[in-house]
């Protein structure tokens, strides 16, 4: 009896402490927090992705040379930078099959794959559907992760990079073009989500049904681009520190990278039996030797390398193998030009998506094409304005501000500890992973754009924390986050 009594006068003192609690509450606190807010959070990707639906109705049939209008119907698409060759690669396949061997081993074949896939319902529309279905995935990715964001101590700063992920024109309207760039990017975005969610439960044991998850989405990012991989690496790599003990680590690692080569091991698998030769794509030496060379300038079309490579006898793979054992011998005997050369892929990397200072392959990107600036740049006083000294200091403006307030929201998660210092230590090591594998290859800027959901976030919690008070003193209280492998305390 007495039990029952003393049961029932600590739930009455719970809800006297809740009633406190609540009444203590600024309304400010009540709008940021709760199941209403998280819901309508999810307006902002509906829109954004009814705004790209109009644009997408609106756009006029394009008469790509490389496409056969009696075999897919043209309009609303656009085709990416290497767009040619997915097509080629869907044409291959539906030719002779997914064991195709002619024409289809030189790019990653996973995009062409699910080109393929998306396409069996509708042939003639498969452009078309994959246009669409890109452009809902990206949505959807990015208003879970956006969600998940809203649970954290960061859901003051979830309105503003949901408006940033959403109509950030150059990412979000990639979503329709023909390329791996935009569903990678979405891909990218749900694992982290999905990470978010294992930690908030706190169950860290081997693995976890989100873990697993988040695993088989980089493996199908893997898919389409296989440096994704090393990608995957850094995030489980860095996960598994953080949130197992050092036993547990080690299996959690084994296991997600399991999971994550999955889809990769399909495509190995696929050209050892079509070709005879176990590899992934033979294009990685051409990239390299593009970028490399006494006269290269480290990105595409802008120079000749003029590097020479011995000829050898031997498959496409041999062949793709000794380019690349090519360039990393120059690289060793050139250490100065090499440096050189690396620094400038760098800057190429971060460069603008339009102007004097801009470098890469994103002529075909949607926003690029209808760029507002170049009208202005039509006639010759306009063309002097963008491309003369006032265009090279506001592009050298851009490429610096977006990096410092990358490194300003990652120093922002970082002194929030926990879960926050987490998420900033996985983005910034995966956008300097990407970066240097565009260093060792060709400075392209279109290479940044699979992580650019990720340096979005991070500019993006720079630039709240700089213009809104009430977002900087939203990351409160004291949440620590122990590196469970390194240290051995078991606590979290």
């Amino acid at each position: 009896m007495s039990a029952t009594k003393n049961g029932s006068a600590r739930e009455v003192a719970k809800k006297k402490t809740k009633r406190v609690a609540n009444t203590n509450q600024s309304p400010a606190i009540k709008i940021f927090s709760g199941d209403r807010f998280r819901r309508n959070l999810l307006v902002i990707p509906l829109l954004a992705l009814l705004v790209k639906f109009y644009f997408i109705l609106r756009i006029p049939p394009v008469p790509w040379p490389s496409i056969d209008p009696a075999q897919y119907r043209l309009g609303n698409f656009w085709l990416g930078a290497d767009g040619e060759n997915y097509v080629n690669g869907l044409n291959a396949l539906i030719t002779n099959g997914v064991l195709t061997p002619e024409g289809y081993d030189y790019w990653p074949a996973g995009y062409p794959i699910l080109l393929y896939i998306f396409g069996l319902p509708f042939r003639s529309l498969t452009l078309v559907s994959a246009a669409v279905i890109q452009t809902i995935i990206y949505a959807m990715a990015m208003a879970f992760f956006i969600d998940r964001i809203a649970t954290t101590r960061l859901r003051r700063f979830a309105v503003p990079l949901a408006l940033l992920l959403a109509f950030n024109p150059t990412l979000s309207f990639n979503s329709y073009a023909i390329g791996y760039e935009s569903p990678a990017a979405a891909l990218l975005l749900l694992a982290v989500g999905l990470l978010i969610r294992e930690f908030q439960k706190k169950k860290f044991g081997l693995v976890s049904k989100e873990s697993i998850l988040a695993a088989l989405t980089i493996s199908l990012t893997s898919f389409m681009q296989p440096r994704m991989v090393v990608i995957g690496m850094a995030i489980f790599g860095i996960w598994a520190l953080a949130t197992r003990t050092k036993k547990v680590a080690l299996g959690f690692f084994a296991l997600t990278m399991a999971a994550s080569l999955l889809f990769p091991a399909f495509l190995v698998a696929r050209n050892a039996i079509a070709t005879g030769q176990a590899y992934i794509s033979t294009n990685l030496g051409v990239t390299m030797r593009i970028g490399a060379g006494p006269s290269a300038t480290g990105g595409y079309g802008n120079g000749s390398s003029e590097l020479i490579c011995p000829e050898v006898d031997g498959s496409a793979a041999d062949k793709d193998n000794a380019v690349v054992r090519c360039v990393v011998d120059w690289y060793l005997d050139n250490p100065g030009e090499a440096t050189s050369l690396i620094m400038r892929k760098a800057v190429f990397y971060w460069s603008p998506w339009f102007g004097p200072v801009a470098n890469g392959t994103m002529a075909r990107n949607p926003w690029n094409q209808n760029h507002p600036l170049k009208s202005t740049a039509q006639n010759q006083q306009g063309y002097d304005l963008i491309f003369g000294t006032i265009g090279k200091v506001v592009s050298w403006l851009w490429l610096l501000s977006t990096i410092g307030f990358m490194l300003f929201g990652f120093w922002i998660l970082w002194r929030a500890n926990g879960l926050e210092r987490l998420l900033g230590v996985t983005f910034l090591a995966v956008i300097i992973i990407n970066m240097l594998v565009s260093m060792l290859t060709i400075g392209d800027h279109r290479f940044r754009l699979p992580v650019a959901g990720l340096s979005l976030f991070l500019q993006g919690v720079g630039l709240t924390w700089a213009f809104s008070k009430r977002a900087r003193r939203s990351i409160t209280g004291e949440e620590k986050l122990l590196w469970k492998s390194l240290t051995r305390t078991t606590n979290l």
